[in-house]
């Protein structure tokens, strides 16, 4: 009985001393975000989700939907403290006319945030690394990287 006691103690020990350690990438990544919006001067919007968007051109009223193809111009970019950073990716430069992409393959964060766009609509998204690629690394995106998209959702079907 001794010896199981003294078990259970170390295990909570443990247990606790790994809750301290554990960061919250999520308050980081908020953190970081509202930094860039301060210092931009932009008027963003959040969803319950951790996106912020920022409203250039609406769109029309009709909506891309999880299954939908969008065509889409885009250019992707690392945050860097309170500025846009390393541009990692551009359809500007990869295709001569809007990128097609299907919605059910892009990360959370862009998939999600196009869908509060019609056609026609312009914007930034700010998609912190939970919505985009958490703690993996991607051959241009470091770990836990806040990743901003600028665009123009041409149309959808």
């Amino acid at each position: 009985m001794k010896k199981l006691s003294i078990l259970l103690v170390t295990m909570l020990i443990a247990f606790a001393g790994c809750k301290k350690d554990k960061v919250d990438q999520g308050a980081i990544d908020n953190k970081l975000i509202l930094a860039y919006i301060q210092a931009n001067n932009l008027d963003a919007k959040h969803t319950g989700s951790g996106l912020y968007y920022v409203v250039t051109k609406p769109g029309d009223s009709t909506r891309p939907t999880s299954t939908s193809t969008v065509y889409i111009k885009y250019r992707g970019y690392l945050l860097s403290g309170t500025q846009k950073g390393t541009q990692f990716d551009s359809s500007y430069e990869l295709y001569e006319q809007p990128a097609q992409l299907t919605m059910l393959n892009l990360i959370k964060g862009f998939s999600e945030g196009l869908k509060l766009f019609g056609k026609g609509g312009q914007g930034e998204l700010i998609v912190p690394s939970g919505l985009a690629y958490g703690s993996t690394a991607t051959t241009t995106i470091p770990a836990n990287s806040v990743l901003i998209f600028d665009f123009e959702l041409d149309t959808f079907n």
